[in-house]
């Protein structure tokens, strides 16, 4: 009964995973792409095999982990870093500090190299950055404020608008003001952001920042075995994209904890690359029919953390119509989960990677990188409450299943 619940209400049920921020996942659910893998893995060497999902090393470097399984939204391939409980020096900070989010400045973050979740969570070469919006007390809705001023060009609670004095004198810029409305945005009265409103400001020569109140928020800070000299350095990038200067260093506090940590530094192994060369082998053995134009857009778009409910990259619609290759959080009208969960189940996985063919010939391996032999665990995300396999029974499971597909 629990796992019917589960499977009726993902959204209630799931919970994000920290290994989806060490993974790439794509869901192949554009119309053509087709998932075959019987005849093709009949003989199928070096992977396991749990509740229909296969797991193996990954074919551009065998220090990742490969998970592939078929949903009702299509087949999923996911790649990501193994994770391991290390204890690490962990650095932190926090400080309440009043920011304008907007596109631009996200767009810059991302050309910066940050990951980004939900306009949130920042992180870039092991430095993290979260937003807490932190609420006003001027207004509870938008009824508590009202536009001020000789031409209504200020946004202010309502009960001082009659005090507010400005020159009469009109500006072009004013005529921005038709394409948003005066309102409550977190506890403040502001001229409401959009990216209209912005575009019209730029355009006059203003800078959105003067115009529309920003939010005030509790910036934290965390990174992970970094110096004092690096993390100040990464909240100093951060902050330029929105236009602050920040010329003075955070005091940091310094802990030791246990956490789940990658295995291998993100920026050692590239996503993309991952990602494409899964996709590329998996055409190549028959399991799956993409064409190439699909594989080169998905792994344009693939990066390390675009993975699990949120961020897997699908064939979406987009929220200027069409569809694209894009993660689910960037779609339109997307249901995003909220919680986290730390459960993170382990496999233990042969050595070599995944191939097809007879088991006295291993075919020439397609890595494209250095990778470790050695590493026998892997730690993945699939189904929530999933158990730990081990050893080497996988032909007998693959024909267990062929034979239920069969009688389908």
């Amino acid at each position: 009964m629990v796992l019917l619940m589960f499977a009726m209400s993902p959204l209630v049920g799931a919970c994000m995973s920290p290994a989806d921020n060490y993974a790439v996942e794509v869901v192949l659910n554009k119309p053509g792409i087709v998932y075959k893998p019987y005849p093709s893995f009949a003989a199928l060497h070096n992977a396991l095999i749990e509740n229909g999902t296969f797991i193996f090393r990954s074919h551009h470097d065998k220090r990742l982990y490969v998970l592939l399984w078929n949903a009702s939204d299509g087949l999923h391939v996911k790649v990501g870093i193994p994770l391991e409980w290390r204890t690490v020096d962990v650095s932190m900070a926090s400080l309440n500090i009043s920011i304008l989010i907007t596109g631009e400045a996200i767009e810059k973050l991302r050309d910066d190299g940050w990951s980004i979740s939900n306009n949130t969570t920042f992180e870039r070469n092991g430095v993290m950055i979260t937003l807490i919006p932190v609420r006003g007390g001027e207004c509870s809705s938008d009824a508590d404020c009202v536009a001020g001023g000789c031409s209504g060009e200020v946004c202010a609670p309502k009960n001082e608008s009659s005090k507010i004095v400005t020159p009469c004198v009109y500006k072009p810029w004013y005529s921005c003001f038709a394409l948003t409305m005066c309102g409550c945005v977190n506890g403040r009265c502001t001229w409401k952001p959009n990216p209209d409103f912005e575009k019209c400001l730029r355009e006059n020569g203003i800078d959105p920042a003067k115009v529309i109140k920003a939010g005030y928020f509790e910036l934290k800070v965390e990174a992970v075995n970094k110096s004092g000299e690096a993390v100040n350095g990464e909240v100093k990038n951060f902050l330029e994209a929105f236009g602050v200067s920040c010329r003075t260093s955070l005091p940091l506090v310094r802990t030791a904890i246990m956490r789940l940590s990658p295995v291998v530094d993100p920026s050692e192994v590239n996503a993309s690359a991952a990602i494409k060369a899964e996709l590329e082998w998996l055409k190549s053995v028959g399991a799956l029919k993409i064409n190439e134009t699909d594989i080169e857009e998905i792994s344009q778009v693939a990066k390390w953390g675009f993975a699990g409910h949120n961020g897997g990259i699908g064939w979406y619609e987009t929220t200027s119509g069409g569809y694209a290759w894009i993660p689910y959080y960037q779609s339109k009208n997307p249901s995003l989960i909220k919680c986290v969960s730390n459960e993170v189940p382990t496999y233990k996985l042969p050595n070599g990677t995944a191939y097809v063919g007879p088991t006295s010939t291993q075919p020439p391996s397609v890595s494209s990188s250095t990778s470790t032999e050695g590493f026998s665990r892997v730690s993945s995300t699939t189904t929530a409450g999933q158990s730990g396999i081990c050893g080497p029974g996988l032909m007998v499971l693959l024909a267990l299943v062929g034979l239920f597909l069969g009688r389908r």
